[in-house]
């Protein structure tokens, strides 16, 4: 009757308990059924309630209970409204249903969702989805997010105010492997080329100035893109804080000195008439190179960049947004080339980096801390072994963070009130791992028409992981007049990429 909308029921069908039968004197149990055997059930699954959720009051356990049991075996009399929209349907007969107790120890909610709080009560604040909120971490961050994070515990909440254990780890997402692939038809345009070049940087001109839109700073192009042999190329080298294309409008001059030559830039993101905004990162950037860069160059380049809403190309979203923060990093560089005997080359490189974050908006990430991060690579490259040939190889660690910190709040469990405590988790942020590229590559020009080429990847430990699998990649290419042919194998897909051209010359 009118009892209905606060009752539930339970399984009391022949319930065995200890009885005494006067016509059986061997018997002392008997199955019974009835409501009455209904009542223990009941206290017991509020009891279980209790333990599981320490935060609920004796009113939101009957809520769970009721708005958990199983009203699927009669129709609906009307409904009862819980919090946050969660409504259960009952009977005058029946009452809400038969006792679920999984279901009751399990989140109740209207949209399969649950939900996080990064503030310091469930009543105001910002709430996120659980599923939606991610750490993407780069492969400058390895796995160290994921493994600080493992074992810290998290707290997400269901509709009736219900809180749910999880690992925080379950919010890292590693970006997805940037396995070093060989590209088939980079390959394949490169048999074409001379394979005698020399570059000249020196300019008549005492100072040369310029302006870019949509790239790097001057001396970061020069950096990258000044080679004393084309065959090297060092853009595959790049790191996340002077990356190409991020750059906006920027401002660069040259300035010749004796035997040397001076670089100055600065870029800054700037918005066009459509109203995009042109680049995403301010540069400060000056370089000196010293020496002649056909015989040996030694190039010293510093600076500072400002990225908005990231960490060395780790981004997040909702509860880990890295909205509003800014990463401040200084860094220097250093290359040196050298040309020995008249048929070899060598180039080394290495940065250096410290980086700060300040705090993003409503996030669990509240902020990076001295964060330093190193790069190196060595490439060497050999002619005319048979003549017209060329062996070339390389090693290389991309960039990786060696020491430095990450501040992520950790949130307890909400009280009877709704309040939140947070402490204060320092994730040190070194790799488990150090990720090596290896490489050798040979070309062969056999005469004027024909030419063929071959190459060989190793990466081990991709993305500064202890568990990952050594990757191979290998190339074998020809080039016979306009013809080109050539293929790829990737070990990390088991692919074959295979690529078939013709060029006519008019």
């Amino acid at each position: 009757g009118s009892t209905g909308k606060y009752c539930l029921g339970a399984d009391g069908y022949q319930i065995v308990g200890a009885a005494y039968d006067d016509s059986n004197t061997s018997s002392y149990w008997a199955g019974v059924s009835g409501t009455s055997f209904v009542a223990p059930q009941i206290s017991g699954a509020i009891a279980v309630l209790a333990e599981a959720f320490p935060n609920h009051t004796p009113a939101e356990l009957t809520d769970r209970l009721l708005a958990s049991a199983d009203n699927t075996f009669f129709s609906h009399d009307a409904a009862v409204t819980f919090g946050n929209g969660v409504s259960h349907g009952y009977d005058d007969e029946f009452g809400h249903g038969i006792l679920d107790i999984y279901a009751a120890l399990n989140p109740i909610t209207t949209s399969a969702y649950t939900r996080i709080y990064t503030g310091k009560s469930t009543e105001v604040g910002e709430e996120y989805q659980l599923g939606n909120s991610k750490l993407l971490t780069s492969n400058s961050l390895g796995d160290s997010l994921q493994r600080g994070l493992i074992g810290e515990v998290g707290y997400t909440y269901d509709d009736l105010g219900g809180g749910f254990k999880y690992d925080m780890s379950y919010h890292v997402d590693l970006v997805p492997s940037k396995e070093p692939l060989i590209n088939l038809s980079s390959e394949l345009t490169s048999l074409s080329n001379p394979l005698i070049f020399s570059e000249n940087l020196s300019s008549p001109h005492k100072i040369d100035t310029s302006i870019t839109v949509g790239t790097s700073s001057l001396p970061v192009q020069s950096f990258f893109n000044s080679n004393i042999d084309s065959s090297i190329n060092q853009s595959d080298y790049q790191i996340p804080y002077l990356g190409f294309g991020e750059g906006g409008i920027g401002v660069g001059a040259t300035y010749q000195l004796p035997n040397s030559r001076l670089l100055l830039g600065a870029t800054a993101p700037v918005k066009v008439d459509t109203g995009q905004t042109i680049g995403s990162r301010k540069t400060i950037v000056s370089s000196l190179e010293y020496g002649d860069p056909s015989v040996q160059s030694v190039t010293l380049m510093a600076g500072l960049s400002e990225d908005k809403d990231n960490l060395l190309g780790s981004t997040g979203a909702n509860a880990f947004s890295l909205s509003g923060a800014k990463a401040t990093t200084t860094f220097t560089a250093l290359k040196g080339q050298k040309q020995l005997l008249d048929n070899f080359s060598l180039i080394g490189m290495a940065t250096l980096a410290n980086t700060n974050m300040s705090s993003p908006n409503n996030s669990f990430v509240d902020s990076a801390n001295d964060v330093k991060s190193s790069s190196v690579a060595l490439m060497a490259n050999m002619r005319n072994l048979t003549d017209d040939d060329q062996l070339s190889l390389f090693v290389n660690q991309p960039n990786r963070v060696d020491d430095g910190s990450m501040v992520i709040k950790i949130s307890s469990l909400a009280d009877s009130n709704r309040n939140i405590s947070q402490t204060i988790k320092h994730i040190d942020l070194e790799s488990s791992s150090r990720q090596l590229n290896y490489g050798l590559s040979y070309r062969k020009d056999l005469n004027e028409d024909l030419a063929f080429s071959v190459k060989h990847m190793m990466t081990n430990n991709l993305n500064h992981r202890q568990d990952s699998n050594t990757l191979h990649s290998s190339y074998i290419g020809m080039n016979y007049k306009d013809v080109k042919f050539g293929f790829v194998t990737n070990s990390a897909d088991s692919s074959l990429e295979t690529e078939l051209s013709y060029a006519i010359t008019l």
